[in-house]
């Protein structure tokens, strides 16, 4: 059985769910976790939004998402420095990996995610991907070739029309055989899991 994750490196709700994936897969490790890019600023919408650095108004309540991911235990690291980037070399560095290396696929991911939301790095940068890769165990070289050369460019999902057809319209969204939950709590996945695990188990 497995689940598909969609998600993009960039989304403030994805580093929770990152956080969910790596719940979920220690607690149901049968489960086989695929995760799919889908792109939420492909240069076809436009210029990158702006990154504010103006402090949050400490009277203003909490947002939906703080909340969340409070709750979820994975606010978002304070004191970033770095706003939207362009996300679509480090989606198919990902794919990349599930296809030539996928037992290091996970140690890749996580690295990504911990260099923009911990570090602030710029993961649009060839530089930065190509170390980070090479942390991971990867051959930096035939990393960056793959990438630079756009060839898992088909296998990365863009929003807005492509994701919608794909019938994605949030990420980080989890699929089981179909049942899709989205900007979910792990309580919400992890129901999904058992129900269908039970029901993986019966057929």
């Amino acid at each position: 059985m497995r689940v598909t994750i969609c998600h993009d490196y960039l989304c403030p709700w994805c580093w929770v769910g990152f956080f969910q994936a790596k719940r979920l897969k220690k607690e149901f490790p049968g489960i086989h976790q695929v995760w799919r890019g889908f792109e939420l600023l492909p240069e076809e919408l436009g210029p990158l939004p702006e990154f504010s650095t103006a402090p949050k108004d400490p009277a203003a309540p909490p947002s939906r998402f703080e909340l969340f991911s409070q709750a979820e235990g994975a606010p978002v690291p304070p004191g970033r420095t770095i706003g939207a980037v362009r996300t679509h070399f480090a989606l198919e560095g990902a794919a990349y990996v599930q296809h030539k290396a996928p037992e290091l696929f996970d140690t890749y991911n996580e690295a990504v995610y911990r260099a923009f939301w911990e570090q602030s790095e710029d993961i649009s940068t060839l530089e930065v991907l190509g170390r980070l890769a090479g942390s991971a165990g990867l051959a930096e070289a035939d990393f960056l070739s793959a990438v630079s050369s756009s060839a898992y460019f088909d296998e990365i999902i863009r929003f807005d029309a492509d994701a919608y057809a794909a019938d994605v319209r949030h990420v980080p969204t989890f699929i089981f055989q179909g049942e899709r939950c989205a900007e979910a709590p792990y309580a919400t996945i992890r129901e999904l899991a058992e129900r269908h695990l039970i029901w993986y188990d019966k057929a």
